[in-house]
Parts: structure tokens; C-alpha cells; sequence
């Protein structure tokens, strides 16, 4: 078995800066030279695509049917107004994965999220977000849909189970309250050694989560990760072993005794050419011919280890 003081790590410290309420650092130094990049990839890869969020899914625009449409009175078309909707960041205060909320205007005037009927349900993270501008009073209507979700959810995945309003208009969602990570990494000193690495993570966030639930998401994520790949590998060893006491094959050769050559060559000259032969005739090796004491040991010490 390797032992784990084989490699002496230095204490390791981790810090998280708050630069203000949307970006934040995350500082690990001392790490093992190149362990930097290998620590810092992993963790920028869950903070992008595997922190949970939420997002606008779906969309009702008065009676439009599709994207393309001029909406009469609306000085932006279709198009740009679901643009701006997707840029709703918002956060689901209930337990629901879904949530729809609406909004009716009908006053001439610009319109802005903050519009939206939430019936705190929903916390609108930026309610000053600009939709649309209503160029004449007007009876204008604006339904969407929130969904709690995780990573990027195209189109063309968004169940379309039931029936389906063609007054809806589905779009796809980028779920991940992270809109940013830089991944820097610098030499620092320890003792007598400049090659270890310092790993900072610059990432920025929407609003809808704190800085301090994410790094904490991501790190358990990737520590959860590692320990059920060790936990399956443990298992999997276990079998492996269990499975190498057993007596080989009669097909096997003597290549399946793993020990000195020189012991091999003697075994083989004495008529032993697997590890089953071997085993069945451990009482007779110490009168094989160049078998010395030391030698003899050897082989009742590897049998041992097998049973």
C-alpha cells in the first residue's frame, strides 16, 4: 500500500474575496506544482454548466404566435422584446420548479420588469430590466414561465409534453448563476521551493445566488464527485483481489506467479508452470534443485499473502 506521507504537502489555505456583490475570488495556494490548472478547470467547469439556476423558458405576448411577428403599438418587434425577457434574472422563492408570472400594461411608456405581477412567488433580481417601449395606451399582456433547472436547456429538449398553447413561445434557457470565471494561476514560495502553485478563481455572478453558496456548491460538487469515483473503485479493487486467490486456470503459465525471474525458471524446471501447480505442490519446493533457503521463503510468504 502507497502511503500517504510518500508526498509531503505543505498546509493548504483557501480564501474568498468579495470585490463587491457580483464578483468574487476564490484563493487556494499552496497547491502541488501543476495542480493549479488541474484543481482550477474542474472547478471553473462545474461554477459554468453545473451550478443550479433559474430561467425564462417560455413566453406569451399578447396573441402573436411567433418570434418574427410586429406587435401593433410595441416599438420593438417580437424578437427583441424575447431577447430582453431572457435577460431576466430572477430567483424562485417557493419550493416549485416552475413558476409563471404576468404582466399588464396600458399606459403609453416604456415597460420594465419590475411590471411583473411576482405575487412573491418570484424575486426579480434585475426589476429595472427594460422589455419594451408601449408607444400608444394599449391593452398589452406579457405571460412567462420560470424554470429551476441546471446547465443550458435547448429548445428542442423543453418537454413539450401536453398540450401546447401556440401562443407560447419556448426558448432556451441558460440555467447557471454564473456568468463569468477567469482562472489565474501563479508560482509561490514554500520553504526552499518557488514551484508550487496559487490558484485564483475570478467569477461573477447574477444576483440569484450568493458568492458564498456558490464556492461552496462548487467544491462540494467536485469533492462529492472524487469520493464516489473512490467509493466504486474500492468495491471494484475488492473484487479484482478476491478474484486473484482464486486457483488459476489449467491454461494459465507460470507467468501468472509474480515472482523473481530467477524462482520462475527453477519452478518451471521442476514441472510447475502455473499458480494452481504451485499451490498444489508448496510442500515440495524446498527440495527443487537451486532452491535456496531465502528463495524458499519467498515463495511461502507470496503464497501466504494470497490466501
Amino acid at each position: 500500500m502507497i502511503q500517504k506521507t510518500a508526498i509531503v504537502l505543505p498546509p493548504i489555505k483557501s480564501q474568498l474575496v468579495a470585490h463587491d456583490s457580483n464578483n468574487f475570488s476564490l484563493i487556494v495556494s499552496p497547491l502541488l506544482p501543476g495542480y493549479g490548472h488541474t484543481l482550477g478547470n474542474s472547478l471553473r467547469r462545474v461554477l459554468l454548466s453545473s451550478v443550479p439556476g433559474f430561467a425564462v423558458t417560455k413566453i406569451r405576448i399578447n396573441d402573436i404566435t411567433h418570434e418574427y411577428q410586429a406587435i401593433d403599438g410595441i416599438l420593438e418587434d417580437a424578437m427583441n422584446v424575447i431577447l430582453n425577457l431572457k435577460l431576466l434574472r430572477t430567483r424562485i422563492l417557493t419550493d416549485d420548479d416552475v413558476v409563471v408570472i404576468a404582466l399588464n400594461k396600458t399606459k403609453k411608456g416604456d415597460v420594465f420588469a419590475k411590471d411583473f405581477n411576482t405575487e412573491k412567488k418570484v424575486e426579480l433580481i434585475n426589476s429595472d430590466l427594460y422589455i419594451c417601449h408601449l408607444s400608444k395606451d394599449m391593452d398589452f399582456k406579457i405571460e412567462i414561465e420560470i424554470t429551476r433547472g441546471v446547465g443550458y436547456l435547448p429548445v428542442e429538449k423543453i418537454n413539450f409534453a401536453g398540450n401546447l398553447n401556440p401562443q407560447d413561445i419556448l426558448v432556451d434557457a441558460l440555467f447557471s448563476p454564473v456568468t463569468n470565471v477567469a482562472l489565474n494561476v501563479e508560482k509561490v514560495r514554500v520553504g526552499e521551493r518557488t514551484d508550487f502553485d496559487k490558484l485564483e478563481l475570478k467569477y461573477t455572478i447574477d444576483g440569484s445566488q450568493t458568492g458564498v453558496d456558490i464556492a461552496n456548491f462548487a467544491l462540494d460538487f467536485v469533492g462529492d464527485l472524487f469520493k464516489q469515483i473512490h467509493s466504486s473503485l474500492s468495491v471494484e479493487s475488492k473484487e479484482v483481489i478476491e478474484t486473484a486467490k482464486l486457483p488459476a486456470s489449467p491454461k494459465t503459465t507460470a507467468s501468472d506467479i509474480d515472482l523473481d525471474e530467477e524462482i520462475i525458471a527453477i519452478l518451471e524446471k521442476n514441472g510447475i508452470a502455473n499458480l494452481a501447480q504451485l499451490i498444489e505442490r508448496k510442500t515440495e519446493i524446498d527440495d527443487f534443485a537451486g532452491m535456496t533457503k531465502k528463495r524458499t521463503e519467498k515463495i511461502k510468504n507470496y503464497l501466504d499473502k494470497l490466501q
